[in-house]
């Protein structure tokens, strides 16, 4: 009996050891557990054509390019609302970029925009009211932000004062959260990421520029913000302006988008030559107030450019457009070779 009792005893003993040595691993274990928590990040918004109307049930698919997994977001016939969940640790982390391909049911418009997560977004727990425009089939896009222009661009030959020489990035928004002030004596240069690789044309559309602005008041309201598309001539930086429009601004008391349409200039042309540079110049002519701009007024909301839907893909045209210049030139050629043959036989 007590040898049994001694041998209890021993394993109550043992049991106990294993409990206070299973819970010592817990406490060392649980700042990584922390660390390593799951959370939920609810990524959401409404899509919308191109003249401002409603895009109901549109095709949304968010891809992240860092792991190449891919989602397509819930979407609903009768709205034009879409909504994705995902868990922060598992499809995304900090850092990582989102690409959304969003197109209309009827694959007549769409729009590619890259996000990038930032740590703010994922102590939210989302990306809130991520509002995406679609554009042309052609379509492109260029973001403005807050970094200096590509070093081989040629700076803007204009005579005027420039608070800005910064880039427009294509297809992703690099906002930051930052704005600039702009006033009426300098202009502010955004430059595309590259130079045109060969010759093309855009044809005689317009652009389309959405620009967010702070609240319009006071002396700013009625005063005017002059959008400029420009060709930039190789090595000098001549300008040329391609497309245009100044808009007064009414008064609006909170953060503002202002969707502007930039009419072709019919003095000259939308051709580039090879090496030719596009860049925007924004203008304000307000002598006592200065203009706030934002680069990013919030998320999924940049300021942007928008190329009309006759854009043959600039830097450098698709292949279609390509082969199609180069039957062009053949059946040129072709035809130039017959005239002389029959020139010759009479």
């Amino acid at each position: 009996m007590n040898k049994m009792n001694k041998r209890i005893k021993e394993s109550i003993s043992i049991g106990a050891l294993l409990v206070v040595a299973m819970l010592m691993c817990m406490v060392c274990t649980a700042p990584e557990v922390i660390a390593a928590q799951k959370t939920p990040f609810l990524i959401n918004g409404y899509v919308s054509y191109a003249n401002g109307t409603a895009c109901d049930e549109p095709n949304v698919i968010i891809t992240n390019t860092d792991t190449g997994e891919s989602w397509y977001a819930k979407n609903s016939s009768a709205s034009n609302y879409y909504q994705l969940v995902l868990t922060n640790g598992t499809h995304l982390n900090v850092s990582e970029t989102l690409k959304f391909e969003v197109t209309s049911p009827d694959a007549s418009q769409s729009k590619v925009v890259e996000h990038t997560v930032d740590k703010s977004e994922v102590d939210d727990g989302g990306m809130f009211n991520f509002n995406i425009s679609l554009g042309a089939m052609k379509a492109q896009t260029w973001y403005l932000t807050s970094e200096d222009k590509p070093d081989d661009a040629p700076t803007a030959n204009d005579g005027l004062t420039h608070v800005k020489d910064n880039l427009m990035h294509k297809g992703s928004g690099r906002g930051t959260g930052k704005y600039f002030y702009l006033n009426y004596t300098e202009v502010a240069w955004f430059y595309a990421d590259t130079g045109a690789k060969c010759e093309l044309g855009f044809g005689n559309k317009p652009w389309k520029a959405h620009i967010w602005t702070e609240a319009i008041e006071g002396d700013e309201i009625g005063h005017n913000l002059t959008v400029e598309i420009c060709r930039l001539e190789k090595g000098t930086g001549d300008v040329t302006v391609i497309a245009s429009h100044t808009e007064q601004l009414a008064a609006v008391g909170s953060k503002h988008l202002w969707n502007i349409t930039c009419e072709d200039n019919v003095s000259t042309t939308q051709d580039f030559s090879t090496g030719d540079w596009l860049a925007v110049r924004l203008s304000w002519d307000c002598p006592t107030d200065e203009l706030q701009i934002y680069y990013k007024a919030e998320a999924g909301n940049d300021s942007y450019i928008e190329s009309p839907s006759s854009d043959p893909g600039y830097p450098i045209p698709e292949l279609p457009t390509l082969m199609l210049f180069s039957i062009g030139l053949g059946l040129l050629l072709i035809t130039g070779y017959v005239v002389l043959m029959r020139r010759e036989k009479g």
